[in-house]
């Protein structure tokens, strides 16, 4: 006997009896949303380690009411212990930068984002040796960012140009827009920001994974998320960022950014 074909279309013929099928209800749950569920994640780490940080600021207080704060023993260990929790929250806020999905878009000036980070950080006194030079032409076109995200991006560039300097040194910091097709970034009506530090430069083994999470040439001192997280914003915001190093000769990051920012099929994935 021939097998009964189960896929054969319904006998459509007068007198035929008819059979309908239901359409299958589906009681699976919705997936939850994997941004809200990191979120409260993080929420529940950074609480404990507060407790723990104050905890260690209290001990630091009786500590020096009972002078054993002049054991430096005791004095390196809660140092210790508080630079690990501050690692700790920063890799954090790292993290939950990247999973932000409420980009907040409107007009920025460049010029004046690039100088409130070289007014904010430490160095714009010329402290340890740092030196910078600007050329951010204030006539840029506005570009459509995330001010906050964006500064955040633009600030982890400079102090890795910074952290690259131990001995001092000086960053170049220097903007200009592009209305053709670039070259380099194959991107027009754009702005282009590049950062250049005369630093150690970075290994050429290294130049392949230094914008993957938790990868530092830094040792202990760095969390590896920085340029991680810097080059998620960027791309966030339809743009691109390059690198170019030699070990001895410094750093130079370029950063295109679309001066409508993202398009809408970007916005989208």
């Amino acid at each position: 006997m021939e097998r009964e074909n189960q896929n054969r279309l319904p006998d459509k013929r007068p007198g035929a009896a008819v059979t309908t099928q239901k359409p299958r209800q589906s009681h699976a749950k919705p997936a939850p949303d994997p941004a809200i569920g990191l979120a409260d994640l993080i929420h529940e780490i950074r609480n404990p380690l507060n407790g723990m940080d104050t905890t260690l600021q209290l001990m630091g207080r009786h500590l020096s009411k009972v002078r054993a704060y002049e054991d430096p023993v005791m004095v390196s260990y809660v140092q210790s212990l508080r630079k690990e929790i501050q690692r700790i929250h920063s890799m954090l806020l790292d993290v939950q930068t990247l999973w932000r999905a409420d980009l907040q878009f409107g007009p920025i000036e460049i010029s004046i984002l690039v100088g409130d980070i070289l007014k904010t950080d430490p160095f714009s006194n010329g402290e340890c040796g740092i030196h910078v030079e600007s050329d951010v032409s204030k006539d840029l076109p506005p570009v459509r960012a995330d001010d906050k995200l964006l500064k955040r991006a633009l600030s982890n560039l400079i102090k890795n140009a910074v952290e690259a300097m131990p001995e001092g040194g000086t960053i170049f910091v220097s903007a200009r827009v592009s209305h053709g097709a670039d070259p380099e970034f194959l991107m027009s009506d754009s702005v282009h920001i590049q950062i250049r530090d005369t630093g150690n430069g970075i290994p050429e083994e290294s130049l392949p994974h230094i914008f993957e999470p938790f990868f530092s040439t830094k040792d202990e001192k760095g969390t590896g998320l920085g340029l991680w997280v810097s080059q998620g914003i960027v791309q966030a915001h339809g743009g691109s960022i390059k690198l170019r190093s030699r070990e001895g000769r410094g750093t130079t990051f370029s950063v295109a950014l679309p001066i409508g920012g993202p398009s809408e099929q970007h916005a989208e994935r």
